[in-house]
């Protein structure tokens, strides 16, 4: 083999290690408290605890301990891992998460799958949306922003509006009732937006977004949404003016 042809050979090899790691980790931007991963090893599982330079390989689990949280960079969002949640990354495009909440922010558009123990279903789209889980094994699907469609396996389509909360149920999934929340309560009280130290690329977004809502619905109520014990009982937490 020639010189040029071993050069090729190296360069295509390299390439391909660099994308294979690339594709297998995300980056640490912030981490407080207690965050451990779960992995599958050939020996067995083993519990690692993370600091600001780990690693977070795909299909690990990540687990937050009470008052923990956690960013991560993807190729081209961010996710905040709330406290006490238990979250794995599949891919760069799909999240699953088995109890808790997670923030996700993309500014570009992007293509990914959120899924839960008893529902999934693919945004398509940018903005910045809070996931949180119920007790019947599907979530609320909460965007603070938001442009695009969410999408079910059943092949129905919603389209995304900031303060538009959508219950997310069953496998094969199906969206519940939408209900308007209340984004500026949002704002001032969620640690997933207020208790990291450098703002959201998109909170100018979110700002649009309150001011957009103030006028549709002021006057009207101030709610934020609870949990769902089963897929037909829905709790509602109003706050009074």
């Amino acid at each position: 083999m020639g010189s040029f042809s071993k050069l090729i050979l190296n360069a295509v090899v390299l390439t391909t290690a660099f994308f294979l790691h690339a594709n297998s980790n995300c980056k640490i931007t912030y981490i407080d408290g207690l965050v451990e991963t779960i992995s599958d090893k050939d020996k067995g599982s083993t519990v690692e605890t993370l600091d600001r330079f780990s690693a977070v390989q795909h299909n690990d689990l990540i687990c937050t301990g009470k008052g923990a949280r956690i960013e991560l960079l993807l190729s081209q969002s961010i996710l905040r891992i709330g406290t006490t949640s238990v979250l794995s990354l599949k891919k760069d495009n799909e999240v699953f998460i088995h109890s808790g909440s997670f923030l996700f922010c993309s500014t570009k558009h992007t293509i990914i799958k959120f899924s839960s123990i008893g529902s999934e279903v693919t945004f398509s789209g940018s903005g910045t949306i809070i996931l949180e889980t119920t007790q019947n094994g599907g979530f609320k699907f909460i965007p603070l922003e938001g442009r695009g469609k969410l999408i079910c396996n059943k092949g129905s389509e919603l389209d995304v509006l900031g303060g538009r909360m959508v219950l997310v149920l069953d496998r094969p999934t199906r969206f519940g009732d939408a209900y308007d929340i209340d984004l500026m309560l949002m704002l001032k009280t969620s640690n997933l937006i207020n208790a990291y130290p450098d703002p959201l690329a998109s909170f100018g977004r979110i700002s649009l977004a309150v001011y957009s809502q103030e006028l549709r619905i002021k006057g009207k109520y101030n709610a934020l949404i609870g949990d769902a014990p089963t897929n037909d009982n829905l709790q509602i937490w109003a706050f009074e003016d």
